[in-house]
C-alpha cells in the first residue's frame, strides 16, 4: 500500500470511530443481543479499531523518522508516563485479568485516542476537518434521536433492542419520580448525554461568535436550530453536572470572545446570557422542577436512599481511600471494572480525580492533573483563531469541574470525542520538523 493511501485510510478509520462511538450503546446492546456468543468483541469494537490504528501509527512514525519529534513532545511524554504507570500498577497490584483488562481499557482509552489523533494530524493534512465533521454529524444525530425520544417514543422504547437490567436500563428517573424521566438518547445514560451536549453547545457558540458574519442565512438558521435542539436535550437529561459544565463552557467561550474581539455584539451576547441565567435561577427556585432536578429533594418522594446521599457517601469514601492508599488499590478496583474484582468488588467513586487516585495512587493523580492542565493550556493558546480549540478549551474547563461529581472520562463516547478532537487540534498547529527519513 502506498504511503499516501495508508495515511488517508488511517484518518478515515479514526474519523469513523469518532462517528460510530456516538452510537456505541445501541450497537453493543442491539447487535450483542443478536449474536450473544460474540458480545464481548462487539462491545470492544472501538478498542479493537484503535488497537489496529496504534500498530499502524507505530509503523508509520518509524518509517517517517518522526519518533524523535513525538518523543520530544512534553504532552506525549506525559501520556507515555501515565500509561506506563498504569501498566506498572496493573502488574504489581494484580487482581484478576478480567478486572485489570477492563480497568486498563477504561483508564487508557482517552490517552490512546489522543495520541492516535495527534499522529493522524501529522499524517494527513485533512484529518482535522474529517474528525470534526464526524463528531458534529454524530452529535447531531444523537440530539435528533434525543428529541424523538423526548416527544414521540414511549419511555421504554429502547427495551425492544435489548435494553434492560442485564445491559443498559432503557430510561432512568430522579429518585424514582415518574414525573421526571431522564432521556439518554444513544448514550449509556443521561449524564454522559448531558456532558456531550455541553461539548456540542460550546462548539456551536464558538463557531457562531467567530464565523457568524460569514455565514449565509440558511447556515445561521441551521446553527440556531441545532443550538436550541441541543439545549432542549440537555435540559431533558436532568443532569446537574452537565448543566454546570454547559454553563461554565458558555461563559468561557463568551469571555474569550470579549477579550479577543471586544465587539459590541459579543459584549451584548455576554450580558444577555448573564441576565437570562440569573433571571431563570430566580424564577425557578420555587418550582417543583428546581426542588427535584437541582436539589433532588422532593418532600413527597418515598425513596429511602436518595441520590444526594449517595453522592456524599461516594465522595467521603473516595477521599478516605485516597488518604490511606498513596500507591492506589490497583487497576480495575473501582467503577464498572470492579464488578468482577476479587479484592474490592463494585467500588463506586463518582469524583473522577479520586477515581484516578484510587487506582494509581498519588503519582497517577498528579500526572493526570498535569496532563489535563497541559492539554487545556495548548487549546487556550490556539483558541483565539480556532473555533474548535476554543470549544474544546471551554468545554474542557466545564467538564473538569463536572468531573468533581461525575466520572466524566470513564464514559466511552465523552472520552473518545473530546480527547480525540483535542489531539488532532493541538497537532494541527504543531509544525512537522522531520517528515522523511
Amino acid at each position: 500500500m502506498k504511503q499516501k493511501t495508508f495515511e488517508y485510510y488511517y484518518a478515515v478509520t479514526l474519523a469513523a470511530v469518532l462517528f460510530l462511538v456516538w452510537f456505541h450503546a445501541p450497537i453493543s446492546v442491539g447487535v450483542g443481543s443478536i449474536f450473544p456468543s460474540a458480545e464481548l468483541y462487539i462491545k470492544a469494537w472501538k478498542e479493537i479499531a484503535l488497537g489496529i490504528l496504534f500498530v499502524g501509527a507505530i509503523v508509520w512514525v518509524t518509517n517517517n523518522a518522526l519518533w524523535r519529534q513525538l518523543l520530544a513532545s512534553r504532552l506525549l511524554q506525559m501520556v507515555l508516563g501515565l500509561a506506563t504507570l498504569h501498566l506498572l500498577v496493573a502488574t504489581v497490584l494484580f487482581d484478576n485479568w478480567q478486572s485489570v483488562l477492563a480497568g486498563l481499557v477504561i483508564d487508557l482509552r482517552f490517552l490512546l485516542v489522543f495520541s492516535l489523533a495527534y499522529v493522524a494530524a501529522l499524517m494527513h493534512p485533512k484529518t482535522k476537518p474529517m474528525l470534526v465533521w464526524s463528531a458534529v454529524v454524530g452529535g447531531a444525530l444523537t440530539v435528533a434521536f434525543g428529541l424523538i425520544q423526548l416527544t414521540v417514543l414511549p419511555k421504554d422504547a429502547l427495551s425492544t433492542i435489548g435494553y434492560g437490567k442485564d445491559t443498559i436500563t432503557s430510561y432512568t428517573t430522579i429518585d424514582k419520580n415518574p414525573d421526571f424521566i431522564r432521556i439518554q438518547s444513544t448514550q449509556r445514560g443521561p449524564n454522559p448525554l448531558g456532558a456531550l451536549c455541553a461539548i456540542l453547545l460550546a462548539g456551536a457558540l464558538s463557531f457562531a461568535l467567530l464565523r457568524w458574519k460569514k455565514l449565509s442565512q440558511n447556515h445561521r438558521y441551521v446553527l440556531a436550530t441545532g443550538t436550541v435542539a441541543t439545549s432542549i436535550v440537555l435540559y431533558a437529561t436532568y443532569s446537574r453536572s452537565a448543566y454546570l459544565a454547559a454553563a461554565i463552557a458558555a461563559g468561557v467561550v463568551v469571555a474569550i470572545a470579549v477579550k479577543t474581539h471586544r465587539s459590541r455584539a459579543v459584549i451584548l451576547a455576554e450580558i444577555v446570557i448573564a441576565v437570562a441565567v440569573i433571571t431563570g435561577a430566580v424564577l425557578l427556585q420555587q418550582t417543583d422542577w428546581y426542588k427535584n432536578v437541582v436539589l433532588h429533594e422532593d418532600p413527597e418522594s418515598t425513596v429511602v436512599v436518595k441520590s444526594n446521599d449517595q453522592h456524599v457517601e461516594s465522595l467521603a469514601s473516595g477521599w478516605k481511600r485516597l488518604t490511606k492508599q498513596p500507591l492506589g488499590a490497583g487497576i480495575g478496583s473501582t467503577g464498572s471494572a470492579s464488578i468482577v474484582s476479587e479484592q474490592s468488588p463494585d467500588v463506586t467513586i463518582e469524583n473522577y480525580y479520586l477515581f484516578v487516585a484510587h487506582e494509581v495512587g498519588w503519582l497517577g493523580f498528579g500526572l493526570f492533573i498535569a496532563l489535563t492542565g497541559m492539554v487545556l493550556h495548548q487549546l487556550w493558546v490556539f483558541s483565539k483563531k480556532d473555533w474548535v480549540a476554543r470549544a474544546l478549551f471551554a468545554s474542557g474547563i466545564g467538564l473538569a469541574i463536572a468531573a468533581l461529581f461525575l466520572p466524566v472520562w470513564a464514559d466511552d463516547t465523552t472520552a473518545i470525542v473530546w480527547w480525540g478532537l483535542a489531539g488532532v487540534v493541538i497537532a494541527s498547529h504543531t509544525p512537522i520538523k522531520q517528515r522523511k527519513p
